[in-house]
């Protein structure tokens, strides 16, 4: 068989194993961080929504279950407001027009639901 067959053939032969070898690793790693990176996602999705419910009891001054324009206003300034909206690359000026954004119902206030939906 040897005479038939050049050495070189050894040689491509490794390197075509070497290069499956890499490539299979490669698919796995690949699958295994994609995974990791939508697990991280939704760890973080179910945070801002539990940090979002305890902001919606903070703002909620009078404890009625709806948070009003003059208590939103008045909360502009709380520490947790304004990195929520740095995160949601909002500029504190435009507080106003979010408010109103998130009144689906144009009641003047909002609601639990209407706060985390839109948020």
């Amino acid at each position: 068989l040897i005479e038939y067959i050049s050495p070189w053939m050894a040689v491509v032969f490794c390197l075509y194993i070497v290069f499956t070898s890499l490539s299979l690793m490669n698919i796995v790693t690949g699958v295994f961080v994609e995974t990791a990176l939508t697990r991280g996602r939704e760890d973080k999705d179910v945070y801002m929504i539990n940090h979002l419910r305890e902001l919606f009891g903070k703002l909620d001054e009078d404890h009625n279950g709806k948070i009003s324009w003059l208590e939103f206003e008045e909360n502009l300034t709380e520490p947790r407001l304004l990195t929520f909206f740095k995160e949601i690359d909002i500029d504190i000026s435009e507080a106003q027009g979010l408010f109103h954004l998130l009144d689906r119902d144009s009641s003047g206030v909002l609601d639990a639901d209407e706060f985390l939906s839109g948020c």
